[in-house]
């Protein structure tokens, strides 16, 4: 069978290395398809998709970033392919049989689309309370919310859309969540295929009990810590409970002089450089669903500092669009867009009672 590898980049090299001492049963590589790339790549042609005429190709995504990989698949639905598969990369395997779709791939059984990545509060405060944040956590008191409505978002959301590559648990501090082990079993349960992480200050994580632990290790939840100055202090303690209780983690590590970002502009007309810096953070929360936490949130902060922000362009969970049709909307820019700036600033947290300049630049 005809096969290209879609990802002409470093992994796309490294399956080509193990395809070429397969035995390959069949399947003949005729190129590579890439989204930038053209031309020539490893002594094989590199094509657009919408050069492929022959829609019952064999289509192996070699992309590292899940992300990406999830575009690619979108990509490769809307224009009619069907049979693809995720080029692994591991580094150990077992039971090879000489056939490399066997044995260096897993097949994407994702349904018609994927929703790359979606992010969902299940606590809407936070402990540390960062300047800057785009989830407006210091504007939220401390209220645990309601598990059965956070849930049914989950629900709503699973019939909107076949699969989701990537679906983070936060806050917020998603840890002050008394109810954090409950929530991750019955994530799992609904998102069995899903990679699902936690993202957290980790400031928590060495006073958690023995069940939160267990039952993160035991539902392959991965812990996703950010690594501010305070977390910085405690680094070690904070790794050695996840490691003694085999917690997979990733840390986006410290760095001494951290730069934050103040999302917003007050004013259309800012000095400061229009930018997205939530790309890909779909959020649910309250039965709605929008492109970024920053429009979910923004009503908060209107509130808090009696503001006019632009609020337009959350869909409701109930009656949006399925499929690529919800895709596609959410792609859609809102009025907000044109408040949202990129306004670098040192990392800090904010005092007893936040200010408006905590969040948003007025130039």
């Amino acid at each position: 069978m005809s096969m290209l590898f879609y990802g002409a980049g470093n992994w796309g090299k490294a399956a080509l290395k193990i395809y070429n001492r397969k035995e390959h049963h069949g399947d003949i590589l005729e190129g590579f398809v890439d989204r930038e790339k053209t031309g020539e790549f490893c002594g094989y042609s590199v094509y657009p998709v919408s050069e492929i005429e022959k829609k019952d190709i064999r289509i192996v995504i070699t992309i590292a970033d899940s992300l990406i990989v999830a575009e690619a698949y979108n990509t490769l639905k809307r224009a009619g392919f069907h049979d693809i598969y995720r080029f692994e990369n591991r580094e150990s395997r077992c039971g090879e049989t000489g056939d490399f779709i066997r044995d260096e791939c897993t097949v994407c059984n994702w349904g018609d689309c994927v929703l790359p990545k979606v992010e969902m509060h299940i606590m809407d405060s936070c402990n540390l309370n960062c300047k800057g944040c785009t989830h407006f956590s210091p504007l939220f008191e401390k209220k645990q919310p309601d598990f059965e409505t956070v849930i049914r978002d989950v629900q709503m959301l699973k019939e909107k859309i076949p699969h989701i590559v990537i679906f983070s648990i936060l806050g917020g501090e998603p840890f002050l969540n008394p109810q954090i082990d409950r929530y991750a079993a019955e994530i799992r349960k609904m998102l069995p295929d899903t990679y699902i992480q936690i993202v957290t200050n980790g400031l928590l994580i060495p006073r958690l009990s023995a069940g939160i632990l267990e039952c993160i290790r035991e539902n392959k939840i991965v812990v996703q810590i950010s690594e501010y100055k305070p977390t910085h202090q405690m680094i070690d303690r904070i790794t050695d409970t996840l490691d003694r209780y085999g917690i997979t983690y990733y840390i986006q590590p410290y760095q001494e002089k951290q730069k934050f970002v103040k999302p917003l502009s007050l004013s259309e007309a800012s000095r400061y450089p229009h930018a997205c810096i939530s790309e890909r953070c779909v959020n649910i929360w309250n039965g709605r669903i929008t492109r970024c936490p920053t429009l979910m949130y923004i009503r908060q902060f209107n509130q808090v500092f009696e503001q006019n922000l632009p609020e337009e362009g959350a869909l409701q969970l109930s009656d949006c669009p399925k499929g690529f049709d919800l895709l596609d909307a959410l792609q859609k820019d809102v009025p907000l867009c044109r408040h949202c700036v990129l306004c670098e600033t040192e990392w800090e947290q904010c005092g007893v009672h936040p200010s408006v300049t905590d969040f948003a630049t007025a130039e």
